[in-house]
């Protein structure tokens, strides 16, 4: 083993995470799908190179697999976020609407780009599912 140099990276050698974006979560599951959580560092305004909406390229983090399904899930990794966002509440809020401030959100994942987008402040959190290679005719 003194002769061999055992390390191992699964994001691309040319490709760097962007310098707001941290991952907060990176575990694999049982059955073998992937718990990812990314975060977005900065909140608007606070910086005005790293407070701007930015993509992360999950092809490049996961180079050497062929992501089959991405899931977008809550937070807390429990519940769909398109079944969430059906549940949400409609809040009335008083005050005239010029008062309102927009939110940005990341968009939806391309199934073909496999991009994921995140705005100041923001967490997602994604199931993703990997092909099964069968080896050697099993």
């Amino acid at each position: 083993m003194n002769s061999h140099v055992s390390t191992f990276s699964g994001i691309d050698s040319f490709y760097n995470l962007p310098s707001n974006i941290a991952i907060i979560t990176l575990q694999e599951l049982e059955n073998g799908q992937v718990l990812l959580r990314l975060a977005h560092l900065y909140e608007t305004g606070e910086d005005k190179d790293y407070s701007v909406l930015t993509s992360v390229e999950l092809k490049k983090l996961f180079p050497n697999k062929k992501i089959s399904k991405v899931t977008e899930m809550n937070l807390s990794a429990n519940q769909e976020r398109a079944t969430m966002e059906k549940k949400r509440l409609a809040w009335k809020v008083e005050g005239s609407a010029e008062e309102e401030t927009k939110v940005v959100r990341g968009g939806p994942v391309d199934p073909a780009t496999l991009v994921v987008e995140l705005a100041p402040m923001e967490i997602r959190t994604f199931f993703i599912d990997f092909d099964r290679i069968k080896m050697f005719g099993s």
